[in-house]
């Protein structure tokens, strides 16, 4: 089972953050230091009302931002888990390139995990699984890639640019009526 100061931050606080103030969100994650102090505060959140020995350290907590399928992406570095529904890597996948004009245009990001799972751990690493959160549903997307190797936050991205496609053709075609 979870640690519950891992699952609160992963599944509970921090995508509810970003889709509650999704413009914001995206640029104080874009800022370094308000990125550190954002992420620090949240993982501070997710602790509170949890006994002193069941706290997780910080330990790899970090951001890195990426472009996966043509959208921005911020992929979270989440401290290592120890039991199933902990993730590896969290990501933030922002569809839009633009900052919304006024709150009503604000798109809520798509909100992705690389979840530990059950299974032998190998030479090729430990299993793990594709999560998206839409809203309060959880849906499990299938195997990602082996966790514990040096390429695994860029195979997430992969499986990420998959799952995604590529960017919907927003340009309305020319089109030319000749007469004759």
């Amino acid at each position: 089972m979870a640690r519950l100061h891992s699952y609160n931050f992963t599944h509970v606080l921090l995508p509810q953050l970003a889709w509650r103030r999704p413009a914001s969100v995206r640029r104080e994650l874009s800022d370094p230091y308000l990125a550190r102090e954002l992420l620090q505060y949240v993982w501070e959140k997710a602790a509170e009302n949890i006994p002193a020995p069941d706290k997780v350290a910080p330990r790899g907590l970090r951001l890195s931002w990426h472009e996966v399928a043509g959208r921005a992406t911020a992929l979270l570095h989440l401290p290592p888990p120890q039991a199933t529904m902990e993730a590896y890597f969290s990501a933030l996948v922002y569809e839009e390139d633009d900052e919304p004009e006024t709150e009503a245009d604000e798109k809520r990001p798509r909100y992705f995990t690389l979840e530990a799972t059950l299974g032998l751990s190998g030479p090729a690493g430990a299993p793990t699984q594709i999560g998206e959160w839409a809203g309060d549903t959880h849906r499990h997307l299938g195997r990602g890639p082996a966790a514990g190797q040096p390429d695994t936050a860029a195979a997430f991205l992969a499986v990420l640019a998959a799952v995604l496609g590529p960017l919907p053709d927003t340009e309305v075609p020319f089109m030319h009526i000749v007469r004759s």
